[in-house]
């Protein structure tokens, strides 16, 4: 379980964008400096939905914009086709790759409160 809701976040992640996940107030494509700005979107929508504190918010966002940053426009397509032929995309070795580095860098203190998050969102 899991490791099916951290492969859901990270697939999520992958193959969507910053803008699309969150309520973006500040329009990144015309930011000066993009990622920066991505990550305030993210860490804004995080914390004013009450979702994460500011601290774990901030780590977050950083983890997720740098995951998303690596995954390729050609990587997105192999994740949507797979998706779009009902298939799992987590089997894909750069997804799995990705989901390491995304999980080293989240930390196991973090990955343990976004799991709570989402086991008590699946409930609601």
């Amino acid at each position: 379980m899991k490791a099916k809701i951290l492969s859901t976040a990270l697939l999520i992640t992958a193959s969507l964008s910053s803008s699309v996940l969150f309520a973006a107030p500040q329009d990144p494509s015309k930011s000066t400096n993009v990622k920066s700005t991505l990550i305030s979107n993210c860490k804004e929508a995080a914390t004013t939905q009450g979702k994460l504190a500011s601290a774990d918010a901030d780590k977050f966002c950083k983890c997720q914009v740098e995951a998303e940053g690596r995954v390729t426009e050609s990587q997105k397509w192999e994740i949507i086709s797979l998706q779009n032929q009902k298939k799992d995309p987590s089997t894909l070795a750069f997804v799995q790759q990705n989901k390491k580095t995304f999980e080293t860098c989240l930390g196991p203190q973090l990955i343990s409160k976004l799991q709570s998050a989402a086991q008590a969102a699946a409930q609601k």
